[in-house]
């Protein structure tokens, strides 16, 4: 399939070209795609019998992912030719390249390059020439690019801009066909064409002159050369035709971008040059210009910027940048850049050290091996979010693989992914210097890709690609999926299943992700079985959710059907069905048979402090039994489970529904009314008050608890306490009467 790109200044008769264009094409049989890239979105309107068709960026605007299909914005117009509409934001409002860049995404998802079409034509906008609307003439999308150009001096100027852009990306490599001379019937307007042709070294392939034929068929919504075939201009459109044949059976020449410098072009066109010694407008004290709060701009004074507190927002939940970041980061041998502002970086670095990682991971205080912080920022600034971050990006790229770095993954933000900076144009160029370095893009662009879960799982997969197919499994290895990295008790809960593995003569392979490195990512197959470390990554509680259903499509693995056990027993039937799966059935039953004695002596020593004792939760989680299975083997009494979130028992996944009080939709005021109701000694919540107002003991239920045998022992050591204490210690009452 060849692709053509046909560029020019806006107004200048690109869509009218393209649609005869493709008419005269697919009239000689080829199956042939236009693709409007204008926020006009009128290119294929000549095809369509002068009909609109909706665009890509109003039909995802209304359609979720899951709904969207191919069909709903492919339409086929005169001799077959398919037709696709960018559209675009309403002017002064988002970025129309940002649009360009998200409708290729879109078309790719959808599978529009598994229709064999023999020819693509995109029509696009070219005065400006910005990262989303850049997105044709990249190597993957356009062949060959034609420039649509009058004897204006302003077209003329957008041709030699979409010069400069083609050379950017290509360099030296041949790839513009050559122009497209769409007359305005100007004096002298041949002259100077031919003169711009002749100074960029490029032919002129087809010189269309003024006329009514194009008028006229445009108000019946048609082509010239389905309405007029014998005239003059269909002829010459047909021509074009040929040529474009000729170009995709590689019998036609293509030509290098060698674009003029402004002064060559004004020099050129407009017969002049530019005079030099220009002068700085300087103000005068007494002529000072005013600035909105009423003080003088005086010369040589820069202004302030400010930022303004932001009320009455909702919370974020975290961008899909934090979640990528949050993966990619485990890696203790790989560095991540992340490509976009300071602040991003300084952040997501906050953020992730302020939820205790561990020290190797703590971006901006933890020295990795190389001696050097593991994650790093290409500091983008104003400059860059106008001209691009290449620069950027490709100086820390350099940096990093200068200074050993052999494994870099770049995480995008939001303001690279609106401005459209092809990342991988970049690595390219720094991987063909540095041949030897892996470096890996993830381009989430921010907040545009979703939130921090899905940025994980993005994250994620990516690394997961390191994986080698190839490995040999080894006998008595298990992989763990999964680890909530941002709790303080990562690192403890491990040990803690690391022991109970232990004891099973199981070891750990590789921890997918936390606190890893490149060989055990790549030797992940050695595992026998994948262990998921919490519910919350599966689909209603069972295995094989987003995480896990991401790498058995890779990787085709097997899950062991419980994740992390909590409490006592879940530990007893994790342990059972681990030694059953590895023929440790003996070792099973004997650290089983241990850790009883164990947990049944210190319930009796607790018990005596806690029998009968009322107890009311409320919780967001409905995954409860660890903790009511403590509080009945102590004898308290429950005398409500109230669960915030849920909306019915679906939710609640317990062995003790239909003989526990539940009640669903859970809120404070329901809460409230029940500690003066049911008179609780203690009310367990994810979020306990400070200080108790209603006369009652409170303690957190713990949204990451430890895992293990002894997970509800440690709470019901800590109730021991709780419950030996006043409700409100004096100190607290600051003077008040106790009574």
């Amino acid at each position: 399939m060849i692709q053509i790109a046909l560029y020019g200044k806006g107004g200048i008769g690109k869509s009218t070209v393209s649609a005869n264009l493709s008419a005269a094409l697919g009239e000689r049989g080829n199956r042939v795609l236009q693709v409007g890239c204008d926020p006009k979105h009128d290119s294929t309107r000549l095809l369509l019998g002068g009909a609109s068709i909706p665009t890509v960026l109003d039909y995802i605007r209304e359609k979720l992912p899951e709904e969207r299909i191919l069909e709903d914005i492919l339409f086929e117009g005169y001799a077959g030719v398919a037709c696709v509409e960018a559209g675009g934001p309403e002017p002064g409002v988002g970025c129309a390249g940002r649009g360009i860049l998200t409708t290729f995404e879109v078309l790719e998802n959808l599978g529009i390059q598994e229709i064999p079409f023999d020819i693509t034509i995109y029509d696009v906008l070219g005065d400006v020439v910005c990262g989303g609307f850049a997105v044709p003439i990249r190597r993957e999308y356009a062949n060959a690019v034609f420039l649509v150009t009058s004897g204006e001096y302003m077209a003329l100027y957008a041709a030699n801009n979409i010069l400069r852009g083609i050379k950017n990306f290509d360099e030296a490599s041949p790839r513009v066909a050559g122009i497209i001379h769409n007359s305005r019937g100007l004096e002298h307007e041949d002259e100077k064409v031919k003169a711009f042709a002749k100074a960029v070294k490029l032919p002129i392939v087809v010189s269309i002159p003024r006329s009514e034929y194009f008028a006229e068929a445009e108000k019946q919504g048609k082509t010239v050369v389905s309405m007029y075939p014998e005239s003059s201009p269909s002829v010459l459109l047909k021509q074009l035709a040929d040529h474009v044949k000729k170009i995709s059976k590689g019998s036609a020449q293509l030509f290098s971008a060698s674009p003029l410098t402004n002064s060559e072009m004004e020099a050129l066109v407009l017969g002049r040059t530019r005079e030099t010694g220009q002068k700085h407008y300087h103000l005068k004290p007494d002529v000072s210009a005013k600035k909105a709060d009423g003080n003088s701009l005086s010369s040589g004074k820069r202004m302030n910027f400010f930022t303004k507190s932001v009320k009455n927002k909702q919370p974020l939940q975290g961008c899909s940048f934090a979640g990528a970041v949050s993966a990619t980061s485990q890696i203790k041998d790989a560095l991540t850049i992340a490509h976009g502002p300071g602040s991003c970086s300084h952040i997501v670095s906050h953020f992730l050290s302020t939820t205790l990682l561990n020290a190797n991971t703590r971006y901006g205080t933890a020295i990795s091996e190389h001696g050097e912080k593991s994650l790093v920022s290409t500091d983008m600034d104003e400059k860059a979010f106008i001209f691009g971050g290449g620069e950027e990006l490709n100086s820390c790229l350099e940096n990093a693989a200068s200074n050993g770095w052999d494994n870099i993954f770049v995480v995008t933000t939001c303001p690279s992914g609106l401005i459209g900076d092809d990342i991988e144009h970049t690595i390219l160029a720094v991987k063909r210097k540095f041949p030897d370095k892996k470096i890996i893009p993830v381009p989430v662009d921010g907040n545009l890709a979703g939130d921090f879960a899905q940025g994980l799982v993005e994250g994620s997969r990516v690394v997961a690609d390191m994986i080698d197919p190839d490995v040999e499994k080894e006998k008595g290895l298990v992989n763990i999926i999964g680890e909530k990295t941002l709790s303080d008790n990562l690192n403890s809960n491990f040990e803690t299943i690391k022991e109970l593995l232990g004891k099973l003569d199981v070891k750990v392979n590789c921890r997918f992700l936390a606190n890893t490195g490149i060989e055990n990512i790549k030797n992940f197959k050695k595992a026998e079985l994948n262990i998921l470390a919490h519910r919350e990554l599966a689909y209603n509680g069972e295995s094989g959710g987003v995480m896990a259903e991401m790498l058995t499509s890779k990787l085709g693995i097997n899950f062991f059907d419980l994740p992390f056990p909590i409490g006592f027993r879940e530990s007893s039937q994790w342990v059972e069905l681990l030694g059953e799966t590895f023929n440790r059935e003996s070792k099973a039953r004997s650290l089983i048979l241990k850790e009883k004695m164990l947990y049944d002596g210190e319930i009796s020593g607790l018990r005596q402090f806690l029998k009968g004792k009322r107890v009311l939760i409320s919780a967001y989680n409905p995954n409860l039994d660890w903790i009511i299975d403590t509080i009945l083997d102590l004898g308290m009494i429950i005398v409500r489970v109230g669960l915030v979130t849920a909306v019915s028992p679906i939710d609640f996944r317990s062995q003790h529904i239909g003989i526990l009080p539940v009640e669903y939709e859970y809120n404070a005021e329901k809460r409230e009314k029940d500690i003066e109701t049911l008179s609780p000694d203690l009310v367990l919540s994810n979020y306990p008050p400070l200080i108790s107002r209603e006369g009652v003991h409170h303690d957190a239920i713990p949204f990451s608890p430890d895992v293990g045998f002894r997970s509800g022992l440690n709470l019901a050591r800590r109730w021991s306490r709780l419950m030996r204490l006043p409700v409100v210690e004096g100190w607290k009452l600051d003077g008040g009467d106790a009574s």
